[in-house]
């Protein structure tokens, strides 16, 4: 009989991707696993294609919003669905409150947890990390190989769907791409303004590259982003550039995998080029490093740290990153590209 694992990763795009290869190490641990993903509503399609995952339950955090019998009872019938699944075992990939008590109350024999929580005693195995201690693939590593007992491998992976590669092939032909051009792939959000590089400098670079012979430059614009692309494409000079509204993760994932380079932000789709393999210049805060440095060049991941000003008077009226030239990026591109 094989064995029901629920694996717990409620975060984000990012953090998603990079528990890939501890998913990998489980179902690799034992082939016959069911394994079942407990995301955040509204991610339940980004690991859809990932042939070691079994099925993908989805919880709505939105139930906050609702009134306190309705939540209640919401909460109940999400614990009893949970409950009749009857898993053997329960891997939260994160702390929190909740997410402790739904493992304990799945009736799991296991429960694996980090070990610095407030409700630490719901779980049978704590594991010996903490978030923002150590880079971000060795925790959830760490957290999955007390299950397995084995190391896990320190690769990520994304898995296209054929009809979606048709369709970025589609897109990129009607937007006037031809096949001799590199395509160059820019994602300029973040989840926060102080991870942002200046829109003004996203405008400089892009004017330089369509300066140059044989370069086509896709802009991916993601939810809630009008404003940032919009910020972007006001200063252009030249506006001969492709944008895709990105409402898809897996649509994006596929218009990535038609990239020659991909250039972003510290953002989750910096690990989607790093799971599809595709080169990437990823513009960052030197003080994520200790958490988010861990794809080395040999996946010719590269990284140019930048500074973050946070003003003292707690405006956002200042460029973040403003130390990352325009040039150095540029310079980078075309070594990666080899123009």
């Amino acid at each position: 009989m094989s064995v029901k694992i629920l694996v717990i990763n409620t975060k984000f795009l990012g953090d998603l991707v990079i528990s890939t290869p501890g998913i990998k190490a489980l179902k690799e641990a034992d082939k016959e696993a069911e394994i079942v993903l407990l995301v955040r509503k509204g991610y339940e399609s980004t690991l859809s294609s990932n042939p070691n995952i079994s099925r993908i339950i989805a919880f709505d955090y939105g139930i906050k919003k609702k009134s306190l019998l309705t939540r209640l009872r919401d909460e109940w019938q999400f614990i009893k669905r949970i409950r009749d699944e009857n898993f053997d075992a329960v891997i939260a990939l994160h702390p929190g409150d909740r997410i402790a008590f739904l493992a304990w109350l799945s009736g799991a024999e296991i429960r694996i947890a980090p070990r610095k929580q407030s409700f630490n005693y719901l779980f049978t195995d704590l594991v010996e990390v903490e978030e923002d201690s150590i880079p971000y693939l060795d925790y959830y590593g760490r957290i999955i190989s007390s299950f397995t007992n084995k190391p896990v491998k320190r690769e990520t992976e994304f898995f296209t769907i054929p009809g979606n590669d048709r369709w970025a092939a589609d897109f990129l032909k009607s937007g006037g791409y031809k096949e001799n051009e590199i395509v160059i792939g820019i994602h300029p959000g973040a989840s926060e303004p102080t991870k942002i590089w200046p829109l003004e400098s996203y405008s400089r670079l892009i004017d330089q590259l369509n300066t140059l012979t044989g370069y086509k430059v896709l802009l991916i614009q993601g939810p809630k982003e009008e404003k940032i692309i919009s910020g972007i494409t006001s200063r252009l000079l030249n506006k001969d550039v492709l944008i895709y509204a990105s409402d898809d993760v897996n649509m994006t994932a596929s218009l990535i995998k038609k990239c020659r380079l991909f250039i972003s932000n510290d953002t989750g789709t910096r690990h989607l080029s790093a799971a599809l393999r595709i080169p990437a210049i990823a513009l960052i805060p030197e003080d994520n490093k200790k958490c988010w440095d861990f794809y080395g060049e040999s996946a010719n991941h590269n990284i140019i740290w930048g500074k973050r000003y946070i003003p003292e008077n707690g405006s956002l009226n200042l460029s973040f990153l403003d130390s990352i030239s325009v040039e150095a990026v540029l310079s980078k591109i075309k070594d990666i590209t080899a123009v």
